[in-house]
């Protein structure tokens, strides 16, 4: 539901509005990926058959995550958890649990298969097949190829007719490979978009020098009142309240709105 509510609120937005907000949609996206894979390789939970019969369906994580997206004098949105995704089992946010024992099917290299094909013809046939079938697969392949709008795609269905289709398809499936590997379970979010007011009286923040950026650790622990030194050990983190929005969220037109005529 997360992905319907947002893109609702984005096709919403004016060109001029899209334009304030180059590089943003790309930057969230990157940080959301690198956040979400460590976030996994720290704490998702991988379960075999048995395991996942007696974890009887219970998700590996649920959490309420509220966000703050702001951009300085173009845009303010909070995303809160809503209760429209059944699968979010009535968080903004779901895990499940991963497979230890997943069956995968390895991918064989295609070329490497036609050029020890083609070496085994040319050997069984005194070099005869090269290139009366090398025209023959070029031709069959051009049957089949599609270029619309600057992009490449392959019809099958217009390539001639295999003649020794059970025999190829036997053939075929004994090149399969498979392996047991890992898969990481699925998430799952339900969040609702809530736009936030803008004060335009303060001044837009300035640029900061990277050098000055502090570190991730530095923006995460709370400063201390007096301004000495903070106790990580004695620290205990509080977890996000349980927000959760029902319905649709406000508009954000009249929100969103105030930045036209601003300089």
């Amino acid at each position: 539901m997360s992905k319907k509510r947002f893109t609702e609120f984005v096709e919403a937005l004016t060109d001029e509005q899209i334009e304030s907000l180059t590089g943003v949609g790309a930057t969230l996206r990157d940080f959301g990926t690198c956040l979400e894979a460590e976030w996994l390789s720290r704490n998702g939970k991988l379960l075999n058959a048995d395991e996942r019969k007696a974890n009887d369906g219970r998700p590996n994580a649920v959490a309420n995550p509220v966000v703050d997206v702001e951009i300085p004098n173009v845009m303010f949105v909070t995303l809160q958890p809503c209760d429209e995704n059944n699968k979010t089992r009535g968080h903004g946010y779901a895990n499940d649990v991963g497979l230890s024992d997943k069956v995968k099917t390895g991918n064989v290299p295609p070329t490497l298969v036609a050029e020890i094909l083609l070496d085994k013809m040319i050997g069984m046939l005194n070099g005869k097949v090269a290139d009366k079938a090398l025209t023959e697969v070029k031709e069959a392949l051009k049957s089949g190829m599609i270029v619309d709008n600057g992009k490449f795609k392959f019809n099958k269905d217009a390539a001639p007719p295999l003649k020794h289709a059970v025999e190829v398809a036997e053939w075929m499936a004994e090149l399969k490979t498979s392996f047991v590997g890992t898969t990481n379970g699925a998430t799952h979010t339900s969040m609702a978009v809530v736009p936030i007011p803008m004060d335009y009286s303060t001044p837009p923040i300035a640029q900061t020098d990277t050098a000055d950026i502090p570190s991730p650790a530095d923006a995460l622990l709370p400063i201390p009142a007096n301004g000495g030194s903070a106790d990580v050990s004695a620290q205990t983190v509080e977890e996000s309240p349980d927000v959760v929005v029902s319905g649709n969220p406000p508009s954000f037109i009249d929100v969103f709105g105030q930045m036209e005529g601003l300089e």
